[in-house]
């Protein structure tokens, strides 16, 4: 690893190197034993073996005979050499192996990144002008009140909630408020605004699911979803946009429902927005916003002002870390609203907690067992028995507790939607610093309907090292020294597909899911679409350069005529599927939905699963397809409508 890090990311002598940048590589910050400790800490023992298996292979000699006619491992190679291999897996015909190369890049970017050496500050910081971690606040908001357990333990309750997410939160806070006794299972920890650090490798393994490092099977694509107090509304982008009627009325069609396009959903919707304080009133642009709108109102496409769930926000550079959690509370989160409200009525909250079943019998939920896994302690039982259960543990680990659960319907883990997303980067004369400004704030439907409802929408986001070293793209450690050099002058157009071809979640043996996704032809034409697009946006911004996350990128500068052709043609040599560009999932959809037929959904309208009383789902899972917009805001219609209706049964 330490071969592979440094090959990566060498130490390189430059006339001109302003903080350091390029003479500080792996080996001067340690980045090996970094990588090492995240392979490590990865939950799922068949990741760490098929990653150990991988240095094996590259540190074979007979393999690299065979696949790069070199007779030697790479830990006996010296920097150049040991280049020259991964360069041969980075560009190679085979799948694997790109995605081999795919996943050892990310691991030692993100582990070089983000986080700086003991007591000093990144040498990247300097050389790019980034802040850092912002000087804490005087005052900031306070944690939630939890339920303090120590040992094993048994709860009695009206209903427990596996999940505190954009669904399961809100399940909470209605449930609650309407006097009935409420328990609430989170996997992940109680966020704390005095340990938001800010650093963005210790606020990625303490707010994400799994560190960050989630990744579809193949290594193609990773997935970032929320794991505390609040799921994903705590570190999400505050993207509140309603379900278009037109999803809405398709998802009605092919489910065989009459819920989404009804008044009564409009009316969940109306709720949670209200209760989100939704509105565009704290959505002034950033340099990145006002790029993007400046770029897209010189071509004369639509663009609009973006609806946000905050209140008071910040903006400026610390409203950029907010996808690290917001520190001043303005972020209308949960764990700000809803569980807010559960915890005033009585609930009780119980983090790090790892759900394992729930018990049926008779065809009726009797009761949750999980296990508490707080750090420094040893772990314990729990159980808690209640009238009914609501299943929001997210799109990938709502199917794998249900199959924990001995359920055995046949669309629970299918039909994955991931909302494939990826980027055009555009470098200006003037410093844009991307990691600044309000985190989303302007948008464009202009290609968001290319076919019959599917197509792709433009937004921004902000870019701080783990974003750039997890998804830029790569075709020599030189090259990508430089375009981390230059971030601060480096804006983007972000590309997100509503992708109409699932895929899947599995679960294993071992209770673990794990999710199979590769882009289909029919979406990877849409994305096509909206990269040329996207360059033309930047290049009418005033980009002086643009590039894709393609490995190696397709590059072009939009003074030179003919560039345009130019950047088509690179980037269709390069292609767009299994693993020839970057692509990131912020938004998981599906592998459980609701519909009306229990051969082809998991829960009827009421979010009820079939043939079992009192089991209800309420997350992104019940989608019955892509919903094209970031979908917090549908999912907590969910959870208000699924909770509502237990309420009114009883």
């Amino acid at each position: 690893m330490a071969a592979i890090a440094e090959a990566l990311i060498p130490s390189i002598a430059r006339p001109v190197d302003p903080g350091g940048l390029f003479a500080h590589g792996a080996a001067a910050l340690g980045t090996a034993d970094r990588v090492a400790a995240l392979i490590a800490a990865l939950p799922d023992p068949d990741d760490q073996r098929r990653l150990r298996a991988l240095l094996a292979a590259l540190d074979s000699r007979w393999v690299n005979l065979l696949l790069c006619g070199r007779f030697a491992g790479i830990s006996q190679l010296d920097v150049t050499a040991a280049e020259d291999v991964l360069r041969s897996w980075a560009f190679s015909r085979l799948p694997a192996r790109r995605a081999g190369f795919q996943a050892l890049k990310r691991l030692s970017q993100i582990a070089h990144y983000c986080w700086p050496p003991p007591g000093k500050r990144h040498p990247a910081w300097d050389a790019t002008g980034y802040s850092g971690p912002l000087p804490r606040p005087a005052q900031v908001c306070h944690p939630l009140a939890t339920h303090d357990l120590g040992q094993d333990a048994t709860l009695d309750c009206d209903v427990v909630i596996l999940g505190s997410g954009a669904g399961g939160g809100v399940a909470a806070g209605v449930l609650a408020q309407a006097g009935r006794d409420v328990v609430v299972l989170e996997r992940g920890p109680n966020p704390d605004p005095q340990c938001m650090t800010q650093i963005e490798g210790d606020m990625l393994r303490s707010l994400y699911l799994d560190g960050g490092l989630v990744m579809t099977r193949t290594g193609s694509m990773p997935i970032l979803a929320g794991s505390c107090l609040g799921g994903g509304t705590v570190i999400n982008y505050t993207t509140s946009f309603r379900l278009p009627d037109q999803v809405r009325e398709e998802w009605d069609r092919v489910a065989g429902l009459s819920l989404f396009a009804s008044a009564r959903f409009s009316q969940s919707l109306d709720r949670v927005a209200a209760r989100g304080a939704v509105a565009t009133e704290w959505s002034d642009p950033g340099p990145r916003d006002a790029m993007l709108e400046r770029g897209l109102s010189a071509l004369g496409w639509h663009v609009d002002r973006l609806p946000r769930n905050v209140s008071g926000c910040m903006a400026g550079a610390e409203c950029g870390f907010c996808g690290y959690g917001c520190r001043h509370g303005a972020k209308r989160s949960t764990d700000r609203t809803y569980l807010a409200d559960a915890v005033a009525a009585g609930a009780r909250l119980v983090p790090h907690c790892q759900v394992e079943r729930v018990l049926i019998r008779g065809g009726q939920v009797e009761r949750v067992e999980a296990t508490v896994k707080r750090s420094g302690t040893p772990p314990f039982t729990l159980t808690v028995r209640a009238r009914a259960v609501v299943v929001a543990c997210g799109t990938l680990h709502t199917p794998a507790v249900l199959a924990r659960s001995g359920l055995a319907h046949r669309a629970i883990g299918r039909r994955l939607f991931l909302h494939p997303a990826t980027a055009v980067l555009g470098v200006f004369e003037e410093r844009v610093e991307p990691w600044t400004g309000a985190l989303q704030t302007r948008y464009s439907d202009q290609f968001a309907n290319l076919d019959d409802g599917y197509g792709v929408k433009f937004e921004t986001a902000p870019v701080h090292f783990a974003l750039a070293a997890s998804a830029f793209g790569w075709e020599g450690s030189r090259a990508m020294r430089e375009d981390v050099a230059r971030l601060a002058h480096t804006s983007l157009v972000g590309i997100l597909l509503r992708d109409r071809d699932p895929g899947c979640v599995r679960v294993g043996a071992d209770g673990r899911p794990r999710a199979y996704y590769e882009l289909s032809r029919y979406d990877a034409a849409h994305v096509r679409q909206g990269l040329m697009a996207a360059a033309r946006v930047l290049a009418a911004a005033g980009a002086r350069e643009v590039c894709t996350l393609h490995t190696p990128p397709a590059r072009a500068r939009p003074s030179r005529a003919g560039w345009m052709r130019g950047f088509e043609a690179a980037a269709d040599a390069r292609g767009y599927r299994h693993g020839r560009m970057s692509y990131v999932s912020f938004h998981q959809m599906g592998t459980a939905p609701l519909g009306a037929d229990p051969q082809h959904s998991v829960a009827g309208e009421t979010g009820e699963v079939h043939g079992v009383r009192g089991l209800y789902l309420a997350d992104g899972s019940t989608f019955p397809g892509s919903s094209g917009v970031n979908p917090m805001l549908t999912i907590m219609a969910v959870g208000d409508h699924v909770a509502r209706g237990i309420n009114q049964r009883w």
